[in-house]
């Protein structure tokens, strides 16, 4: 699954919270809270994958910026993890300055971590359901 895909499943499970991996009763999280979430048996992994690629900073944040748990962080040239700049993108502009939406992240997310082939595949090829008359029809 992609990281992307997991942000946006985990949106519809839990109530986007700044600062916060997951709240108490899972019923509120972060970004990467929401891919918990979502992939519970690939969140790790996921997590650790993002800390492997590089990003500017889409925003053109520089600097002392909002991190993890809504702590500054110096980015002096705006780069950062794909992890972190998830943190960073979710914490202050989703949740502190509403420039930017949760739609937004996801379409950026999609844009900068690698693909999926089973996820792609999937997507290419999906399953058809039956037609409302196609199925009764049948009786």
């Amino acid at each position: 699954m992609r990281i992307s895909t997991g942000i946006a499943l985990g949106s519809t499970m839990i109530k986007p919270l700044a600062g916060r991996h997951l709240n108490e009763d899972r019923s509120a999280g972060c970004a990467w809270g929401m891919v918990s979430m979502a992939t519970p048996n690939e969140a790790d992994r996921l997590i650790n994958e993002g800390m492997d690629i590089k990003i500017m900073l889409p925003c053109g944040c520089k600097g002392n910026i909002i991190g993890s748990g809504l702590c500054l962080v110096n980015r002096p040239d705006g780069t950062d993890t794909l992890t972190m700049g998830i943190v960073h993108l979710f914490n202050d502009h989703v949740m502190t300055k509403k420039d930017w939406t949760m739609e937004r992240l996801i379409d950026w997310v999609r844009t900068v971590e690698p693909a999926d082939p089973e996820e792609d595949a999937h997507a290419a090829n999906p399953q058809t359901v039956p037609r409302r008359d196609e199925v009764l029809s049948l009786r």
